[in-house]
């Protein structure tokens, strides 16, 4: 039977996986299996999902978007674990949950409107979950489940849903010295393209959110790959100073390519993208729109992409290069250190 809303309990199989791992703490699971699994639009009981993701910008089908429904009260300082969202508070502009539900809502009716299928997770108490890029990510046929920080690994409990529905021999679950968000991970085939922080980062920023060890195992898992690293620079309190992802700082689309270059820590890197990319096919972020997350875009198709409403330089030149943009108002979210693709999980592309 087809449903909007979907109830499901918390199976004991991965459940159990991801304990074991330490991902979550069994009290934190027997809570959230009381939790409502959330998905827009329909839902068999029998539905299996079958991940699919070999770029960015391939033909999208299946996405799951975060939900903003119970954040909870604004954060203190100390609850703080990204520049822009600590920014926000010191400022006094953190956006309220309502102004954040109408955003994501308006996100969703877009793709959903654009003929996408839109799961969303498990709604959990005071947690701020709009940004499910991070937990979870798809190379290839295969969904990792990563190792994120602390503060935000309750929200692995709200995919369980998500789990379930896809087979066993397609989730690879990271060991647990292995660190990656799947911000820091942009496909590119057939590279693999990673925001990788050197240990001593590592261990200094909070901003620094994938390890040495979460590239190189990934690495492993998928030799026919070409993983290439960068780094960026890291600042756990100013913005305007560091990038939080990758993606904050780099995005290929179909035949082009953003780019935030004054946030890479190796003029080595940017003048490989420059090569590799070439020169003309680059937009090129000023330190305003890098702070922006102008960069942070989500694409549905090759040529079709979703913008900030507040990018209009950008989608000017998208235009301009023959791509149809649809500018979506996250103006509100943004203060929180993520945009459209932070908020963005894709499972299936063509």
């Amino acid at each position: 039977m087809e449903a909007s809303f979907f109830v499901a309990i918390v199976e004991s199989v991965v459940l159990s996986k991801i304990v074991s791992c330490g991902l979550v703490k069994a009290p934190t699971f027997m809570a959230l299996s009381t939790h409502l699994i959330y998905f827009c639009g329909p839902l068999t009981h029998h539905m299996q999902i079958h991940p699919k993701i070999k770029s960015e910008y391939g033909r999208l089908q299946t996405v799951m978007v975060g939900i903003a429904r119970d954040m909870g009260q604004k954060p203190s300082l100390h609850d703080c674990y990204d520049a822009r969202s600590r920014e926000s508070v010191v400022l006094g502009t953190f956006p309220s949950v309502e102004d954040c539900i109408l955003q994501v809502t308006t996100l969703v009716e877009k793709l959903e409107s654009l003929g996408i299928e839109v799961l969303r997770p498990a709604v959990l108490e005071k947690t701020n979950q709009i940004f499910t890029r991070d937990i979870g990510f798809v190379i290839e046929d295969q969904f990792i489940l990563p190792n994120i920080i602390e503060d935000r690994k309750e929200e692995l409990g709200a995919i369980e849903s998500l789990l379930n529905a896809i087979p066993s021999s397609n989730i690879i679950m990271l060991p647990s010295d292995c660190y990656a968000e799947g911000g820091d991970v942009i496909i590119h085939e057939p590279y693999v393209f990673v925001g990788v922080s050197s240990d001593e980062n590592f261990e200094n920023f909070q901003t620094a959110r994938t390890n040495t060890n979460g590239f190189e195992y990934l690495q492993d898992e998928f030799p026919a790959l070409e993983f290439k690293s960068f780094e960026l620079f890291k600042d756990d309190t100013d913005p305007l100073k560091g990038s939080l992802h990758l993606d904050c700082a780099f995005q290929p689309l179909g035949d082009a390519l953003l780019l935030a270059p004054h946030l890479f820590k190796n003029p080595a890197d940017i003048t490989w993208i420059e090569n590799y990319f070439g020169r003309d096919n680059i937009f090129r972020c000023t330190q305003e729109e890098a702070y922006q997350l102008h960069t942070n875009v989500f694409s549905i198709a090759p040529k079709e992409v979703l913008v900030s409403a507040a990018a209009i330089r950008l989608q000017d030149w998208l235009r301009d290069r023959g791509y149809t943009v649809h500018a979506v108002a996250y103006d509100q979210v943004v203060k929180m250190g993520g945009l459209l693709r932070c908020s963005t999980m894709p499972l299936i592309r063509e």
